[in-house]
């Protein structure tokens, strides 16, 4: 017998705010009484599109993280990404009560791990201000008060 075998589990389409996602119904019914389970359970209705899949009118893009934890049961985003409001916002309207608990851990993680910016230490004194000046179509740096100019 082959190694990959057939699975008769339903895939679904998903179109969110106009991005199309593809999955199974298992990773959709994932988290009993969420707004995605009701939707794939029967328990809720949804609009579909002009082809038939499913629509959702939410943040597309937000989605990808949101199917992601529905797939492995934990929170991965890339790092440095800025839109962990929004995410929040979007598993709480989802209903993953731990999804949210998790985007709150990376918040308060993050505003510990923020340092205070310290200001760049200037080899100029503030009496020696530069600024770029254009002649001819060429740019140079002028000292104020200076008639030297720098190449």
């Amino acid at each position: 017998m082959s190694k990959y075998h057939y699975s008769a589990e339903k895939v679904f389409k998903v179109n969110v705010g106009g991005t199309l996602y593809t999955t199974t119904r298992s990773t959709l019914t994932k988290y009993e009484g969420s707004l995605i389970w009701k939707i794939f359970t029967g328990d809720m209705a949804c609009p579909r599109d002009e082809r038939g899949t499913y629509f959702i009118d939410r943040d597309g893009h937000v989605f990808r993280f949101i199917l992601n934890y529905l797939r492995s049961d934990k929170l991965v985003v890339p790092q440095g990404y800025r839109d962990l409001d929004i995410l929040k916002v979007e598993a709480d309207y989802y209903g993953l009560k731990g999804l949210v608990q998790e985007v709150d851990s990376l918040i308060a993680m993050r505003k510990r791990r923020r340092r205070p910016r310290q200001r760049k230490k200037s080899s100029q004194s503030t009496g020696e201000l530069h600024r770029l000046v254009e002649r001819n179509g060429d740019l140079y740096l002028s000292d104020e008060g200076s008639d030297y100019f720098y190449d």
